[in-house]
């Protein structure tokens, strides 16, 4: 199915692709997720808009492994995920796209919260939560940094 640019300019408002953008993973947008269940939270969004998966092309499914595969790399590397979650669940916003959510097994401390995956090791509980905008633009830049280094070496 094809999305219209209402849907498309919707989708990309309410997630703030411009704004949290990561990385361009191909025919993939990987980007901070506005509201962070855990630590480091993201969204994987295809730029096509589709809303269906069986639309996705050969490349579009390699793009989107790559996809998965920096952003497991990235939250490993910068906040020792143990697992990552991949839920694309489509229920409000029709285009394709991944929550991301690192699963952490123990407690962290960072920018003065204490973040605890109180659902671990069972599945994530998905709810609303509010994110200050400075702790979200904290987390974008270590990310960032971390993509930085990633690509260093």
């Amino acid at each position: 199915m094809t999305p219209t640019p209402d849907t498309l300019a919707a989708f990309a408002e309410k997630f703030r692709l411009d704004a949290l953008h990561l990385a361009n993973c191909g025919s993939w947008v990987l980007s901070l997720r506005p509201a962070q269940i855990t630590l480091g939270s993201l969204v994987l969004s295809l730029r096509s808009g589709a809303t269906d998966l069986a639309a996705l092309s050969m490349e579009e499914s390699r793009d989107m492994a790559a996809g998965f595969g920096l952003a497991e790399t990235l939250l490993r590397e910068t906040y020792g995920a143990v697992r990552l979650n991949l839920l694309c669940l489509m229920m409000q916003d029709p285009v394709v796209h991944f929550h991301i959510l690192p699963r952490y097994d123990r407690s962290i401390d960072r920018h003065g919260l204490t973040w605890t995956d109180a659902d671990w090791p069972g599945p994530p509980t998905i709810g609303p939560v509010q994110t200050a905008a400075p702790v979200l633009q904290a987390i974008l830049q270590e990310l960032r940094t971390g993509l930085e280094h990633a690509a260093g070496t």
